[in-house]
């Protein structure tokens, strides 16, 4: 397997500290606001696999404890290298112990059912599903609710399967375990907490 010695990789923030404060804040005001969508604050050159946004959350949340499984449309050389490099995330093969997985919103969600969903007794030890899309679209598509929403909210996602709202809705069920969304574009992120409804 190619390593980052190898691979040409393009360069992470340009201010690693102020670059990375100014994506937490955005990711964190994503998941208490779920359903609204955030214009990212930074631009980068992302891996072949990856987008922007996707790189954001990862080179902002991601660590030697923070484990990724890439899904196989995002699971590149330069894609591996560039985690390892940059965030230092351990890439793995099995998904159920990825705190991280990262998948194109047109693949086959059942995957997600293999994900760790956290206990009773630590429902934070879940993953956290990184879906990649062309556009985020605000105002359309099923109406959210929860936690974090003064009035319910619609949003939706470019080429979504079918299926992905049943399961963001099983999933709510479990709450408090139970994942946690962030759907990403090249310009954009918006999140689903485990806590949010959602009338399919």
């Amino acid at each position: 397997m190619m390593t980052s010695d190898t691979v040409p990789l393009p360069g992470g923030f340009e201010n690693n500290v102020l670059d990375a404060t100014a994506c937490f804040r955005v990711v964190l005001d994503a998941m208490a606001r779920p359903a609204k969508i955030h214009s990212l604050p930074v631009s980068t050159s992302p891996p072949r696999g990856l987008n922007v946004g996707t790189v954001a959350v990862l080179l902002t949340l991601g660590d030697m404890d923070t484990p990724v499984w890439l899904a196989s449309e995002c699971d590149t050389a330069e894609a591996r290298a560039y985690l390892r490099f940059h965030a230092g995330c351990p890439i793995l093969e099995d998904p159920r112990q990825a705190v991280f997985a990262v998948m194109s919103i047109e693949r086959d969600l059942s995957i997600t059912e293999q994900l760790s969903l956290g206990s009773a007794e630590y429902p934070d030890r879940s993953a956290t599903v990184i879906l990649e899309s062309e556009r985020l679209i605000e105002g359309e598509g099923p109406l959210f609710s929860g936690p974090g929403f003064d009035a319910p909210r619609r949003f939706c996602v470019e080429e979504q399967p079918a299926s992905l709202w049943s399961y963001v809705s099983a999933n709510q069920a479990l709450f408090p375990r139970g994942l946690d969304w962030i759907f990403t574009s090249d310009s954009q992120l918006a999140a689903l907490p485990r806590s949010t409804k959602v009338e399919v």
